[in-house]
Formats: C-alpha cells, structure tokens, sequence
C-alpha cells in the first residue's frame, strides 16, 4: 500500500533557517537560534489565528517553539523583538486583542 502525500495548507508557511556548514562565530550563532525562535514564534501565533489554540497542527507549533525558547533561556540569549518574523507575530497577538476588546465592548454595551 503506498502512502498519501498530504497536501501542504497554504494559509501555514513554513520558514527555514539554513544553517552554514563553516564553524559559526558566537554572534552567528545567537542569531541563528534568535531567528529560529522567531520564526517558530511566528509559526505558532499564525497557526492560533487560523487553527484555534486546541489543534493538534497549533499544539505542535507551540511544542517546537517552547524547545527553541527553553534553549535561548539556558543559554541567557534574549529574544529580538526587532526582527520581521517577531514583528509580525506581534501584529497578529495586538490584532486579535482588538478584536477581543471590540466584542467585549459590544457585550457590555449590549447588556445596559
């Protein structure tokens, strides 16, 4: 029997980080793991907006993050807020709390 190949979602991009096969200096390394905890980061808050939190798809991106993220912790390296991938998942987390506090708002003044 031979296996299906699974059609990728387009709505879920999936970012490589390509890693040299040189020895990395100190700061080449701390971007490269910065990069590839933001693009994991990314990864995780698009797969929430377009999956919910409880999908199975959004429980695996949030694993593979937490593991680059306790990584970057055990090493002291600070995430960089600065970089695009970081940039647009805050963009997506503050557009969700608009949405958030609009319905809220729209409850309350219903309710009066």
């Amino acid at each position: 029997m031979k296996a299906q190949r699974k059609e990728r979602d387009p709505r879920v991009s999936v970012k490589t980080v390509k890693i040299t096969k040189t020895p990395l200096t100190k700061s080449q390394m701390v971007s490269t793991l910065q990069s590839m905890e933001a693009a994991a980061f990314l990864e995780l808050k698009k797969a929430e907006r377009d999956y919910g939190s409880d999908a199975s798809f959004t429980t695996m991106c949030r694993t593979r993050w937490a593991g680059i993220n306790a990584t970057l912790e055990a090493l002291c390296i600070p995430q960089n807020f600065l970089l695009p991938d970081n940039r647009e998942a805050l963009s997506i987390i503050e557009e969700r709390i608009g949405k958030e506090q609009a319905r809220t708002r729209f409850t309350i003044s219903a309710a009066e």
